[in-house]
């Protein structure tokens, strides 16, 4: 008991040991839903399924106690559904590139995080983003997450013809369980359940098993499946062809962005310190998550970082890492239901998915609708996000158009030297974007 007080500083956190652990509890059943929705997001790139609930596992353990032993941070570490759905719907799906590449990039990126972090250029670059730009990243994230989770529940579907969507079969069983299973869900939410994704996601697989949809496994129990397929499946040869190379700075700004603000957020939660000391504490944060970053795709998986869904957690009283290491620990006891986990079907786990997008949309209240220069840039900023089914180019695409109107509007005043830099690298972005 003496080592846990002196490693996590209990009493002068004003919290226990029982706390912390009931913390990371919430924090996990909140969260647990990345067992299936980060895999299946990752089998879309083509990797085995399997073996990338183990990664998913994995990572979200070691970059659990990395933030709890570097930083003492109850923040739960696991792979951002974000970065994950961009590689796979967007460099791999749309535009063809290989995931190998990808993961290749991201070591690098994950590098570059960590020098960035110790030379404290890593939080300036974000605060020097407009507020109301990276409000429309959040928001244009979660409509992408919304309309991929309509389409996993086949509520609407791709065609061939002049229109490139249409709706699905609204009397199909997949469609009437994904509806039902989001009801479920929202109704669980309402009540205060903590644990109302898993539970909602298990409810309705338990459904499809009862109406012969979905099939037992032969054990519910086993060993977690080997990770060999997915580990050290890097490319960094592939960096060098000249159509990724747009990519690379996508995905570093991307990486940054939402690793950065989501401990910034996470911070201004657990403490209130003065201002030098919340600082310091970030940048271990930041360390933690860099060190993450460039683990994530050795071993196979995405962008890792503290997760927002550690919220719940913070909210039952976590303050330490004693709850990021109880989040972790549960994750990887969890690999033992693996094969459960494999049986469960797209309509129960994409009206999670819907949920989360959901969620992430409403920051757009956020945005300021006083100033039509600061809201146009913002709106056309989620519009092309979604409409062109590329999340970069919708982030690139800001940092045009934001400059360029402050400075039509006479407001060149409202921007500043990052602005401009971001807006040269922007330009030469779209000269050389593999169209």
């Amino acid at each position: 008991m003496e080592i846990i007080e002196k490693i996590f500083k209990l009493k002068e956190n004003n919290t226990n040991i029982t706390t912390e652990l009931l913390a990371g509890l919430t924090t996990f059943f909140t969260m647990s839903y990345l067992f299936v929705l980060s895999p299946k997001i990752l089998e879309y790139a083509g990797l085995d399924f399997g073996s990338t609930i183990t990664v998913t596992a994995l990572i979200a353990f070691i970059g659990s106690l990395m933030m709890a032993f570097i930083a003492n941070k109850p923040f739960a570490v696991a792979p951002f559904l974000g970065e994950t759905a961009f590689i796979s719907y967007t460099l791999v799906g749309s535009l063809g590139f290989s995931i190998k590449t990808a993961f290749a990039a991201l070591v690098i990126c994950g590098i570059a995080l960590l020098i960035m972090t110790l030379t404290n250029i890593r939080t300036y670059i974000v605060e020097q983003i407009p507020e109301n730009i990276k409000i429309s990243f959040c928001a244009g994230l979660g409509l992408f997450f919304i309309f991929i989770a309509l389409r996993d529940m086949g509520i609407v579907n791709f065609t061939q013809k002049n229109i490139p969507l249409e709706a699905g079969n609204f009397c199909s069983l997949p469609v009437i369980l994904g509806i039902l299973c989001f009801i479920l869900l929202i109704i669980l939410v309402k009540k205060g359940i903590k644990a109302a994704v898993i539970i909602s996601i298990i409810i309705t697989t338990l459904l499809g098993i009862l109406l012969g949809d979905v099939e037992l496994p032969e054990k519910f129990i086993s060993m977690p499946i080997s990770i060999t397929p997915s580990l050290l499946q890097t490319d960094f040869a592939g960096l060098l062809n000249k159509n990724f190379i747009p990519m690379i700075f996508v995905l570093f700004l991307l990486v940054n962005i939402d690793t950065a603000g989501a401990i910034i957020a996470l911070s201004y939660n657990t403490q209130s310190d003065d201002n030098k000391n919340k600082k310091f504490s970030e940048k271990k944060a930041m360390i933690a998550d860099s060190l993450s970053v460039i683990l994530a795709p050795l071993l196979g998986t995405t962008t890792p970082g503290a997760y927002i869904d550690s919220m719940t957690g913070i909210s039952a009283g976590g303050r330490t890492g004693l709850t990021a290491i109880t989040v972790g620990v549960l994750f990887l006891t969890g690999l033992i239901f693996t094969p459960l986990i494999m049986i469960i079907p797209s309509y129960a786990y994409a009206p999670a998915l819907l949920y989360v997008g959901i969620l992430m949309t409403t920051v757009i209240t956020k945005i300021n609708f006083d100033d039509i220069s600061e809201f146009a840039p913002a709106i056309l900023t989620i519009c092309i996000m979604i409409y062109t089914y590329n999340i970069g180019i919708g982030i690139i695409s800001a940092f045009i158009i934001y400059p360029l109107i402050k400075l039509l509007c006479g407001l060149k005043n409202e921007t500043n030297i990052t602005t401009w830099i971001m807006f040269a690298i922007s330009v030469v972005f779209f000269t050389i974007y593999p169209y």
